[in-house]
């Protein structure tokens, strides 16, 4: 009996340390390249709803040169889906605590209470000072509060973060041209449009600010960031 029973639970720990082993390597093999293109393909070739299935996916392990890559593809519905899945990515990038913070500042702006939202923004900042969209949705409740230096240095400080955040570019771009630096106003909406190109927000953005350059002595379109780089 004592034997059979020592058999039994060597068998069980065999089985358990199996599944703990074949878990973990299923867990690292999600995170290598080779799986990530794998759903990349699914992502630009998939039916609406595996394009949803891979962009959530894409986001969960990390994807994000395979999603800013989405991003850029002539198909807007690929593009979307691309962009659902980088919001994900980066608005979940501090961890549980800090995205369930920022869900209340950006509450308190939709609601219009961009003052609140701020002071939320700064007790998570404090927090989680590396954390690129809270400063990103902070830039835009500066903004809107009329406080434009402060929206900038907020862009920047994302931008330093997470170069490939194009809303905080687009950010930067509209925060410049309210201080008066209309040429790097421009030069901010086009690295936006370099890495989201089909946003029409930036697009709608650029095209008054290079008809402004060119109606305002002293100023022309300079030029553009892809020749400059």
């Amino acid at each position: 009996m004592i034997k059979a029973l020592r058999t039994g639970c060597r068998w069980l720990c065999i089985i358990f340390v199996s599944f703990a082993i074949a878990f973990v390597l299923l867990h690292l093999g999600r995170r290598t390249e080779w799986f990530k293109e794998k759903v990349y393909q699914q992502l630009v070739s998939g039916d609406e709803g595996r394009r949803l299935q891979a962009a959530s996916v894409l986001a969960m392990v990390g994807g994000e040169a395979q999603l800013l890559r989405g991003l850029k593809s002539t198909d807007e519905n690929v593009s979307e889906m691309a962009r659902r899945g980088l919001d994900h990515l980066w608005f979940h990038a501090a961890g549980k605590t800090a995205f369930g913070m920022l869900e209340v500042a950006y509450a308190l702006s939709e609601e219009k209470k961009f003052e609140e939202s701020v002071k939320a923004l700064d007790k998570l900042l404090v927090l989680y000072p590396n954390y690129a969209e809270a400063l990103n949705r902070r830039a835009a409740a500066c903004w809107q509060l009329g406080d434009y230096d402060k929206s900038r240095q907020d862009c920047e400080r994302a931008l330093a973060i997470n170069p490939n955040h194009y809303g905080a570019w687009q950010g930067l771009g509209v925060a410049q041209l309210q201080t008066g630096d209309i040429a790097g106003a421009c030069q901010s909406l086009r690295m936006a449009l370099r890495i989201s190109p089909n946003d029409r927000v930036a697009q709608r953005c650029l095209k008054k600010v290079e008809e402004l350059m060119r109606v305002i002595p002293g100023h022309g379109v300079p030029r553009r960031e892809a020749d400059s780089v």
